[in-house]
């Protein structure tokens, strides 16, 4: 995935994304139903756990829920972290993801959820002088909350914690001795109900 095509891609089905929430009709049953479904955007913070990891930076992106069955849902995600720079050097990743989310009915209008799942995330390194990518595997747990702001529409946070495989690294900027590393997000969301 090249950075400019590959970033141009990404974006363009954000806002893509984004379009679609405004323009769904609202529902009027609850929206952890069975058979229901969200379209969300999120954005917030991303950092990798390696020992010499950069600080975390920010990461965004979007999902497609499907309620199963009443508070469980099946869930495919997709993301763009920056996880950390020096100077002029970054590392980002893409994490395309599967999932399956619990949700805890905490009030009427809010649930939090606990779930987990499995991805393949596209790995690259920018501008260190020996830039690396490929793909890597990873499981993941995941916690949050939604909470309704009307029929149709969600606010959240979602915190995740995914242990990542065949991270090694010799890249002169972000070295990794480690067989697997961490690496963990906190966003916050908005979904549309339909």
């Amino acid at each position: 995935m090249g950075s400019t095509a590959g970033r141009g891609v990404f974006v363009a089905g954000a806002i893509g994304m984004m379009v679609a929430l405004t323009a769904l009709p609202a529902r009027a049953e609850g929206p952890w139903d069975e058979g229901k479904n969200w379209l969300s955007v999120r954005a917030g913070y991303a950092k990798s756990g390696a020992r010499f990891a950069a600080d975390g930076s920010y990461g965004y992106g979007f999902s497609y829920s499907w309620f199963l069955s009443n508070n469980i849902a099946w869930t495919m995600g997709m993301s763009h972290d920056l996880l950390g720079r020096y100077f002029g050097a970054a590392e980002i990743e893409v994490p395309i993801t599967t999932e399956f989310t619990r949700h805890f009915r905490w009030g009427s209008m809010t649930r939090q959820y606990l779930g987990g799942g499995i991805g393949a995330v596209y790995h690259k390194t920018y501008r260190t002088g020996v830039d690396q990518s490929g793909f890597r595997q990873g499981i993941f747990v995941t916690t949050g909350a939604n909470s309704m702001i009307n029929a149709g529409s969600m606010l959240g946070i979602d915190f995740r914690w995914m242990l990542e495989q065949d991270t090694r690294s010799i890249n002169p900027a972000f070295p990794n001795l480690e067989a697997s590393s961490p690496v963990w997000t906190a966003k916050v969301s908005y979904s549309r109900v339909f």
